[in-house]
């Protein structure tokens, strides 16, 4: 059951009656019959979303209330034209097999209901969730919570106009809580110039309300089971804001590749500076990553940030170049028992992971754990170079030279620990080995917990050391041999090959995302690139474009740089090493 300091929301009630799915709840459907077709004539065509998306020049955003089984969706994102961003609300999300069993007589139709029903629906943890699709052409951002939760920060954070909104939440009558006068005046607040609204009420205090925000409302015939619906236009002066045309991002790492596709893929022009030394050097070149997930039970901001870099990044890299999908089974670590474990299951929704005990993780990784584990079925392991260079393909991404890439466009910084000229930010290089062992049975799948254990043929990566000091190579994988050693119970075979690298880790092992009013940066991710720099990526290009990041403010806020100026009130930089802070 959904309490306070839970992350996880309770699901809708669903039953079928015939084509037609119904909220238990409400007592009221989800869509009639005619399903897509119905979506069109009250929603789609009304607002004239065909003819406006193929005029738009620019992201066309629809934001509709009440995301419920995501027909609308995948219906609207086949009509739209141009780059979509449709951003919804639900505050009662569908298990993943009621949502499937709901859009499977429209698969075939539609490509995007086929995408939800494959994995790409969010599980219903509390807060937002940014899916892309058709190579970023389609992005979907869902806020699952009450409505006036979402739209607060939605208000606070959206700084581009909704050009359509989709009023899709259950009849007035049957949900009134959603239909009140400050949704009317939050809408006005959001909407650019000639925004449309569509609703299958026509309900006279929805008319009203409208009204009485600045919409210019008319009523649109139906079929003969409904007589009438809602249409709108606002005749306000409305929101707008221009994006950049082109951003500058320095560092072609894994974080300064994925934040030049987050921003390609959102119509951003990206010139991708190299440095001279080519597409992910050092730490990002790494052969065998693991993209898993480092759980905390409770809903706080770190809490939220960890669970939402996992689920977006899962889904972001999931059928990229670089990447092979065979899950992990993460273990306690050294410094958590079982118990820590356990305790972190309950943060878990249904999908993402399930809790085994030593049994059966022993069958699952052939190896004799003796510890409990939590299978995540989504993990990746990433070729970090491969996966780098695919993200930096893409027509809107130039890559040049450091030194030809001129400034005098807004400038990411994506350059690990080098932070030269931003003496502020607390973060230092923190040296690390993998090692690769000959192994004639390599575990089934990846084990993370104790070290991090990739299979590969015939042998095994096993690591991987934090040396705050660099260590001998060899000294290295000895330390990795051992770990090896305690997971499989056995010595590690001949050794093959090593890779080393600097991680860049900050003060607090937080990246540092966002901008300091002069810059941006995606950096500082520690060991954990793979996860949490594309979400970065994701943050950094939607605020840029003026849209609503993929995650809350309080998210926002724990990641931004200024947190560091704050500290530094109180206690100097532990990083400066000797020079003045800007």
């Amino acid at each position: 059951m959904e309490g306070q300091n839970t992350p996880i929301l309770e699901a809708a009630e669903v039953d079928f009656d015939g084509g037609r799915p119904v909220s238990r709840r409400f007592g009221d459907i989800y869509y009639d019959a005619a399903g897509a077709d119905e979506v069109a004539r009250v929603f789609l065509a009304p607002a004239a979303i065909a003819e406006r998306t193929q005029a738009a020049d620019a992201t066309f955003m629809i934001a509709e209330l009440g995301f419920g089984t995501g027909l609308s969706f995948a219906v609207a994102a086949a009509a739209c034209r141009c780059r979509l961003h449709f951003v919804s609300f639900e505050r009662y999300p569908l298990r993943a097999t009621d949502l499937a069993y709901a859009l499977m007589p429209w698969g075939m139709r539609f490509p995007l209901a086929s995408r939800l029903m494959a994995g790409a629906y969010p599980p219903p943890r509390r807060g937002w969730h940014r899916r892309t699709f058709d190579d970023g052409r389609v992005q979907l951002s869902v806020y699952f919570g009450e409505v006036g939760d979402g739209l607060a920060d939605f208000a606070a954070q959206q700084r581009r106009g909704v050009d359509a909104w989709f009023l899709d939440g259950f009849a007035p009558a049957k949900n009134p809580d959603m239909w009140r006068p400050e949704l009317f005046a939050a809408m006005a607040a959001l909407s650019a110039p000639g925004a449309t609204v569509t609703s299958f009420s026509a309900a006279g205090h929805v008319r009203r309300n409208l009204a009485a925000q600045g919409f210019e409302v008319r009523r649109v015939q139906q079929a003969a089971r409904k007589r009438h619906s809602t249409a709108a236009v606002y005749r306000g002066p409305g929101r707008s804001h221009q994006a950049p045309r082109r951003v500058r991002v320095v560092g072609a790492g894994l974080a300064g590749a994925a934040t030049a596709r987050a921003l390609a893929e959102k119509g951003i022009a990206a010139t991708l500076c190299d440095g001279g030394r080519g597409i992910a050097r050092d730490a990002s070149a790494i052969p065998a990553a693991l993209l898993h997930m480092r759980l905390l039970p409770g809903d706080s901001p770190l809490a939220r940030f960890r669970a939402l870099a996992y689920d977006y990044s899962s889904c972001r890299a999931y059928d990229l170049p670089g990447t092979e999908a065979n899950g992990a089974l993460q273990l306690p670590g050294e410094r958590s028992g079982a118990e820590r474990l356990m305790e972190t299951a309950q943060a878990i929704p249904e999908g993402v992971a399930v809790l085994v005990d030593r049994r059966d993780a022993t069958a699952l990784v052939g190896l004799p754990l003796d510890l409990p584990g939590l299978l995540f079925e989504d993990a990746l392991t990433i070729d970090g170079a491969t996966f780098a260079k695919a993200l930096a393909e893409h027509l809107l991404i130039e890559v040049v030279n450091e030194a030809k890439c001129a400034p005098g466009v807004p400038s990411v910084y994506a350059t690990g620990a080098d932070t030269a000229g931003f003496d502020f930010l607390e973060v230092a290089p923190l040296a690390g080995q993998i090692d690769r062992f000959a192994c004639a049975e390599p575990p089934r799948l990846p084990v993370a917990g104790r070290g991090v254990f990739l299979p590969a043929r015939r042998s095994v990566w096993a690591g991987a050391t934090y040396e705050h000091r660099p260590w001998q190579a060899a000294d290295a994988t000895k330390a990795n041999a051992e770990r090896w050693e305690r997971l499989a119970a056995h010595p590690a075979g001949r050794w093959i090959e090593r890779f080393r690298g600097v991680r860049a880790v900050t003060s607090d092992r937080l990246p540092v995302i966002g901008s300091d009013g002069a810059a941006w940066f995606n950096l500082g991710h520690g060991s954990h690139g793979t996860v949490t720099a594309l979400l970065g990526a994701e943050i950094v290009a939607s605020t840029l474009n003026g849209e609503v990041a993929p995650v809350d403010r309080e998210v926002l806020d724990l990641l931004a740089p200024g947190r560091f100026r704050a500290r530094q009130e109180r206690r100097p930089n532990p990083f400066l090493r000797g020079r003045r802070s800007r």
